[in-house]
């Protein structure tokens, strides 16, 4: 019994403490972020043109029952509103033709924009929604690799592009040392839709949600995401883009990683991104960010949208690039 009262203790004290920082964040009452995070995720699905003609697929999804309408802003991007359970259950999903997940996942993929015969990583691929959704735009030519460093989650990769019809390279590397184990490679492409704190998946009506939540979590990761970043810059070619990713609203593992690197590059500006969003935060915790950090775009919860922050980022050309303390991944 007391074990049980304090971890409902822990979970309040940690309840409020985010519903403090989500308010500060997207400059809402409390009353107005405790409703944002409580509001549940609506899924929405893919087709996976890899998969076999989009429009049978389509035919197909009406007959089970499906309803909703197309996404504008991603090619083959439905919203689910009837027949969830129906399309999960079918040979669709188990035959690789559809992937079903929350739209704000669409964002980092449409935001490269990979294209057929260019050289694509993605840097935490697994379990793989994102990295098939890129083969598809690349309509699997090209070079696509695909990493992870974990083994288990590796083989779930495999698996799911696999039943996805993805031809991809798979490595199990870790990505903290990437430059170093892939230094003769370099890519026109690159995606980092980094391991984070995953506040965009919390609801505050699932109580154990919150467990793994903290600020010390946060710093953790964010230093973490610091070594990711500088190591998938040095793979990436002059003039190649990058998509850093979160599914998280902390602005030390969003905004502030992108501050971190453009402050201390000379090769790093951002871009502006056509896609669904919000502002970025420019200041936190009194600190102001590079100004270049404005292009960057967050989706906020509250609409069954998953949290999630995006930005675009370009690597010039500098004969003399001059890295400072990049190594530390410290502020």
């Amino acid at each position: 019994m007391a074990k049980t009262s304090s971890t409902l203790q822990k979970r309040e004290i940690k309840k409020q403490r985010l519903v403090e920082r989500t308010a500060a964040i997207l400059n809402v009452d409390e009353a107005m972020a405790e409703g944002f995070l409580s509001t549940p995720l609506q899924q929405s699905v893919r087709i996976n043109p890899l998969g076999g003609d989009p429009q049978l697929t389509l035919a197909a999804m009406r007959a089970l029952g499906w309803k909703g309408e197309p996404v504008d802003w991603c090619t083959y991007g439905y919203t689910l509103e009837q027949g969830f359970e129906a399309l999960r259950d079918s040979e669709l999903v188990t035959d690789g033709k559809i992937y079903i997940q929350n739209s704000s996942s669409w964002l980092p993929v449409i935001a490269l924009e990979p294209r057929g015969g260019e050289r694509v990583l993605d840097v935490c691929a697994a379990p793989g929604g994102k990295t098939s959704h890129l083969a598809a735009l690349m309509n699997n030519t090209g070079v696509l690799v695909a990493n992870d460093n974990s083994r288990a989650r590796l083989a779930k990769l495999q698996a799911n592009l696999a039943r996805l019809h993805v031809v991809a390279e798979c490595t199990l590397y870790d990505a903290s040392r990437l430059a170093s184990v892939m230094e003769e490679r370099r890519f026109d492409k690159i995606l980092i839709d980094a391991p984070c704190s995953g506040e965009g998946l919390i609801n505050l009506n699932v109580p154990k949600s919150l467990d793994s939540w903290s600020v010390a979590h946060i710093r953790r990761l964010a230093t973490l995401q610091k070594r990711l970043l500088y190591q998938a810059w040095q793979l990436l070619e002059p003039d190649g883009t990058l998509v850093y990713s979160t599914c998280t609203m902390a602005p030390e593992e969003d905004e502030a990683v992108i501050d971190w690197l453009l402050t201390r590059t000379e090769d790093a500006t951002t871009l502006t991104l056509d896609v669904p969003g919000e502002p970025a935060v420019m200041e936190w915790n009194n600190r102001k960010f590079h100004s270049g950090v404005q292009n960057a775009r967050r989706i906020i919860p509250g609409k069954g949208d998953e949290a999630f922050f995006v930005c675009k980022l370009k690597k010039s050309y500098t004969e003399n690039n001059n890295y400072k303390d990049l190594h530390a991944a410290r502020d």
